[in-house]
């Protein structure tokens, strides 16, 4: 990144917003300072209907929704800042055989800052430090409110390649979860790029006649959502009831916190094949067609601990998702 500390060093003459979209090219992180921080970024996902539990009998079909917005800020010629805002709206509709069908709303808010600081020697440093509150919407508190907090070192080893290394951590609803973070961005050929963000993703792309784009996608993504729906919240074991239930073994004149569902956790690893078409100088279209190959599903109470009966191991499905990305100028 010669090129670059050489038009920050003159980031008076040329304007400070350019430099900031060079730079932001270069180290490319929103998410994790690792890739690039696109303007706009609208995606919609659906997941077609697919067993869960043991005996597969309930089905679940998900849809969801996704809007992410970035906005960088030159706070020198060394330093940038990029503040960064979220939101999505999932769905899940569950249908069973032997009972009623049942549908979800889930939405999550969420807002960021990413420092970038150029060093000397070509390396550079990323703080990235955001928080979020997610959940039913049904009540909001303070136990719905998570937050992540990133340091990456990255440098250079030449031209097409670019190695980093750092750590995450992640806290909320009574969990905390430090991870290590190794960064990979090569370019073996001219049109090819192989990225690597380990915990997150591995994605290779090629560019055809600047136009078109075509690769695959390995990412693992996972999501909280806070219940605090009434049909939950109001009644045994989370809250005690006027009168006990002779038919039901616990007394439900007595709350038990320790067996109410507070949240549920999601997690999903999937595999994909992309296609993109740019349709203005910064606009993308983009297309992924895949297969889940690990999913996993927990009911847990405001502890963090998982419900008894409450880990589901949904079944692996399809997934299709459409992205429409405002793109930082490559010229």
């Amino acid at each position: 990144m010669i090129w670059l500390e050489a038009l920050a060093a003159r980031a008076g003459r040329l304007g400070r917003l350019a430099v900031v979209v060079c730079l932001v090219l270069a180290v490319r992180g929103s998410t994790a300072g690792a890739q690039v921080p696109n303007l706009v970024d609208v995606s919609a996902q659906y997941t077609p209907q697919s067993g869960v539990g043991d005996a597969q009998s309930t089905q679940a079909q998900i849809a969801s929704y996704r809007l992410t917005l970035n906005v960088p800020i030159p706070l020198s010629p060394r330093r940038f800042l990029i503040l960064g805002g979220s939101y999505r709206l999932e769905t899940i509709d569950y249908s069973s055989p032997m009972s009623v069908s049942d549908h979800r709303t889930f939405r999550e808010t969420g807002v960021s800052a990413t420092v970038i600081q150029l060093l000397p020697d070509r390396w550079s440093l990323v703080m990235r430090a955001g928080a979020s509150l997610g959940g039913d919407f049904e009540g909001v508190d303070r136990r719905m409110l998570a937050g992540t907090a990133m340091a990456l070192l990255n440098h250079p080893v030449s031209d097409r390649l670019s190695l980093g290394g750092g750590a995450l951590v992640t806290a909320g609803f009574g969990h905390i979860l430090p991870l290590p973070v190794m960064l990979l961005n090569w370019r073996p050929i001219d049109g090819m790029l192989i990225e690597s963000l380990i915990p997150a993703f591995v994605s290779a792309r090629y560019t055809l006649w600047n136009r078109v784009e075509v690769g695959t996608l390995i990412e693992v993504t996972g999501s909280k959502y806070a219940i605090r729906d009434g049909r939950t919240s109001e009644r045994w074991p989370c809250a005690a009831q006027a009168t006990d239930d002779p038919m039901t073994t616990g007394d439900e004149t007595v709350a038990r916190p320790g067996a109410c569902l507070d949240h549920i956790s999601y997690t999903v690893a999937s595999a994909s094949l992309l296609a993109g078409v740019r349709l203005t100088s910064t606009l993308w279209l983009t297309a992924f067609a895949g297969f889940t190959f690990y999913r996993h599903a927990e009911q847990q109470n405001r502890s963090g601990d998982a419900l008894e009966g409450g880990v589901q191991s949904p079944s692996n499905a399809l997934l299709f998702r459409a992205n429409l990305t405002w793109r930082l100028p490559s010229s």
